[in-house]
């Protein structure tokens, strides 16, 4: 029997996260108010009816209306949820109205309750601490000169500070190094070598046997650096990423890393490199 009125709060949640925008308990709270308001209902009624299930005598005017109006509420609110089984289940019991009696009556609520606790323990949420929200589906997460030069990392650049914020700290690091893979592809479109989704130590060493030439001067100054800085990323992180390894990743790691991949690419655009 669902309790009234605190357990359902502990059922209540969001089955898929990318399916709402971040919310604060008290949205979430405000969004299932309806779920919660049937099921504190329910439960009182399961309460009433389970003690006197057994009474001679037919059911009264306020124990059938009240029965009515949350067979209304269920059908029409867990519809909106996506509860089907319970919604018809409250369809069929509507077009059976009323309950012979008491112990009848008691029946159609347990069915209604085992109905709606299945319901809600299929559906779970995520807690992202206070000092992580920010980083929870943020648009222009580097910055808007970054989304400007680099509009295909938007989306890995997103994913990168939604996986930190739920805690995913392997997944926030190959979101970086996909969006630091744009960032070399840009390089080598920049000095004319091929980009063909070759081994990231390959290209590095074109990219610089095309500067090497170069005359001197601040634009080479710039190529000549944030090619040296990719091969330290390459080392330090992509490597070590895209490799089976036995020391993953935390938190604060994922976090560092975030950082120094945000700080580069805002180099890379500022130097006006772009896709």
């Amino acid at each position: 029997m669902i309790e009234a009125p605190a357990a359902p709060l502990y059922a209540l949640g969001i089955k898929q996260a990318d399916r709402y925008p971040l919310w604060s308990l008290l949205d979430m709270l405000i969004y299932y108010a309806p779920l919660y308001d049937i099921a504190t209902k329910l439960g009182k009624q399961l309460s009433v009816t389970s003690l006197l299930r057994d009474s001679k005598g037919t059911l009264s005017d306020l124990e059938t209306d009240n029965f009515r109006e949350l067979l209304d509420a269920i059908q029409r609110e867990c519809k909106n949820f996506g509860f089907d089984h319970t919604a018809k289940l409250a369809a069929r019991l509507l077009e059976r109205f009323p309950p012979a009696a008491r112990v009848a009556l008691n029946e159609q609520l347990n069915f209604l309750d085992d109905s709606l606790r299945t319901a809600l323990e299929t559906e779970s949420f995520f807690r992202i601490p206070l000092e992580r929200k920010g980083y929870y589906e943020r648009d222009e997460a580097f910055g808007a000169e970054v989304a400007a030069a680099f509009p295909s990392c938007e989306r890995d650049m997103r994913k990168a500070g939604s996986c930190y914020a739920l805690g995913q700290e392997d997944g926030c690091v190959h979101h970086l190094m996909l969006v630091l893979e744009r960032g070399l592809n840009a390089l080598a479109a920049k000095v004319n070598v091929p980009y063909q989704r070759t081994n990231w130590d390959v290209i590095i060493r074109k990219i610089q046997s095309e500067i090497g030439p170069m005359p001197k001067g601040p634009q080479k100054d710039f190529y000549v650096e944030v090619s040296a800085q990719f091969g330290f990323l390459k080392d330090a992180y992509r490597n070590h990423a895209e490799h089976a390894r036995d020391d993953h990743y935390d938190l604060p790691k994922a976090l560092s890393i975030w950082t120094h991949v945000r700080s580069f690419m805002r180099e890379l655009a500022k130097g006006g490199l772009t896709e």
